[in-house]
């Protein structure tokens, strides 16, 4: 997307939106927002709902994205890749990352004792890390905190997890041997 289109869509959006998509310097960053709203304006019209409902987006003290109807999203980006998680009447959160080599070590601290002996166990993989990883970020999406919440306090090894009271579904797909994502949803 050119320098004019990303101004051209972001003429489109009410002030607080394009504000804060303004706010990042490098185009890259602007596209994959600009991206996210585009796929949820999508969204919106396949579940027959209001497409302006994006002109409503309101944030919690968490930095969640909401809008006041029955819907949950979440937007998660890493390169050129944007993806959305959707739901009605529940709650939902997703994160994708590009696998990449990394000093897992530095991430002791963010892992359960039974995670990290899980990784050891499997012969540690970057595979195996993300896996966990995407989960932990897409698990606190879903409720609402984000970074606001510590990650060693979320285990998620297993396929249903519990958070806040709130029972999560957890799933994870890897594509193109790069990426991995995951999403947490409540389930109805």
């Amino acid at each position: 997307m050119s320098t004019v289109e990303i101004n051209t869509k972001l003429s489109l959006l009410p002030v607080n939106l394009k504000t804060a998509i303004s706010s990042y310097k490098l185009n890259e960053k602007k596209q994959q927002r600009i991206t996210g709203l585009e796929l949820l304006k999508t969204a919106l019209i396949n579940n027959k709902m209001d497409a302006d409902l994006i002109n409503t987006i309101q944030y919690n003290p968490f930095g969640k994205p909401f809008v006041n109807v029955d819907i949950d999203f979440s937007i998660s980006y890493s390169d050129n890749n944007t993806i959305l998680g959707f739901i009605k009447n529940g709650s939902v959160g997703i994160d994708i990352e590009h696998i990449k080599r990394i000093d897992y070590k530095l991430y002791k601290d963010y892992f359960t004792k039974n995670e990290w002996e899980f990784m050891n166990e499997n012969s540690f993989t970057e595979a195996i890390f993300f896996k966990l990883w995407t989960r932990k970020e897409a698990a606190v999406k879903a409720i609402g905190k984000g970074a606001f919440f510590d990650l060693k306090n979320v285990e998620v090894i297993n396929e249903f997890i519990t958070i806040e009271n709130k029972n999560l579904k957890l799933s994870t797909e890897f594509f193109e041997n790069q990426y991995c994502f995951s999403s947490a949803s409540t389930s109805l």
